[in-house]
């Protein structure tokens, strides 16, 4: 089971879906995300890893992906 940790993200609020055969989350920001498309393109790249480093966990040994 995941530890309680402190809020780090004061006011976002987190959509999370899961079932059988996909995972979602979305993220309601309480200000409006002013950034450049390299700035977008990094934050999908952290994104993308992040959620790899918590879904790994699911994926079978014996799989190769």
């Amino acid at each position: 089971m995941a530890q309680k940790t402190k809020c780090l993200t004061n006011g976002a609020v987190f959509h999370t879906e899961v079932s059988e055969g996909k995972v979602s989350i979305s993220v309601d920001l309480p200000f409006k995300l002013d950034i450049s498309e390299a700035e977008a393109k990094v934050l999908t790249r952290l994104l993308h890893n992040q959620l790899e480093v918590v879904l790994r966990y699911y994926w079978r040994k014996d799989e190769s992906r």
